[in-house]
């Protein structure tokens, strides 16, 4: 790739700099409407499926230079040195390549390219960055219709969930909603189960091929009550060794995964 503009940016202090590093906080990107993704195979992955980012930072080294090869884009390309790169990232020791991607970019409309029924993942309170990650992949391998998260949860484009996602995110419909508007929206919904340690119904003994919902709540608390009250199914997961329950990623995952093997079954039949 020919760079446009070979200077190196030194200064963290460089408006371009500035406005991708405020995309580390939560306000941030609320005003900017954008996020950051870091690392050659999450900004490969973003490029494979046909995102593109606003602007992509380079560390200015021959190696990490050399990855551009790898890469068939059409946006400004910034070189960086190690310093500043490092202040576009939350980790000690970071990759050399960070994109800044607008949040258009995700879609944010149900995809119904793998099932025809919808297929809901709702996560309510989820404040793990790193549980949210793997929902959103896990959604994406279950060819999940579309994932709703609530106010309550952590921010999706958080960027250790973006990191935990590993691509995800393109892969995904997402959208935040509130409470009253997704009980709202769930209403008419033949299915809304519920992850609940304590539920009546094993994952696997619902019929998941038809339109449904799943909701994964809070790692301590579980879901919220007016989204407790919407379910007609309290799902538990069997477990051996007397483990009491799953965290919030692993849970949602088995039953979102559980579904696409009961349509991939019933696709068969």
């Amino acid at each position: 790739m020919i760079l446009d503009n070979p200077e190196i940016i030194t200064s963290i202090h460089n408006p371009g700099i500035k406005r991708a590093r405020s995309l580390l906080r939560r306000k941030g990107r609320s005003e900017e409407r954008a996020f950051l993704v870091e690392g050659v195979r999450a900004v490969t992955d973003m490029l494979r499926s046909g995102a593109a980012p606003n602007t992509l930072f380079v560390r200015a080294t021959d190696e990490d230079q050399a990855v551009l090869d790898e890469f068939d884009i059409d946006c400004p390309v910034r070189l960086v040195s190690a310093e500043v790169l490092a202040s576009l990232s939350d980790v000690p020791h970071p990759q050399g390549v960070v994109a800044e991607v607008s949040m258009s970019e995700v879609d944010s409309e149900p995809r119904y390219d793998i099932w025809q029924q919808p297929l809901i993942l709702v996560a309510d309170g989820v404040r793990d960055p790193g549980n949210m990650g793997t929902l959103l992949r896990s959604a994406a391998g279950a060819g999940v219709t579309e994932v709703v998260v609530t106010p309550n949860s952590v921010d999706p484009f958080n960027p250790k969930c973006v990191r935990s996602a590993m691509g995800a995110h393109f892969l995904i419909s997402l959208r935040q909603m509130s409470v009253p508007a997704l009980t709202e929206y769930l209403d008419g919904i033949p299915v809304v189960g519920v992850a609940d340690a304590n539920g009546d119904r094993d994952y696997d003994s619902i019929d998941w091929t038809g339109s449904c919902a799943m909701i994964v709540g809070s790692e301590a608390f579980g879901p919220q009550d007016s989204l407790f009250e919407i379910a007609n199914a309290y799902v538990r997961i069997p477990l051996a060794r007397n483990l009491e329950s799953l965290n919030a990623g692993v849970a949602g995952s088995h039953v979102v995964l559980e579904a696409a093997r009961q349509r991939r079954l019933a696709a068969s039949q």
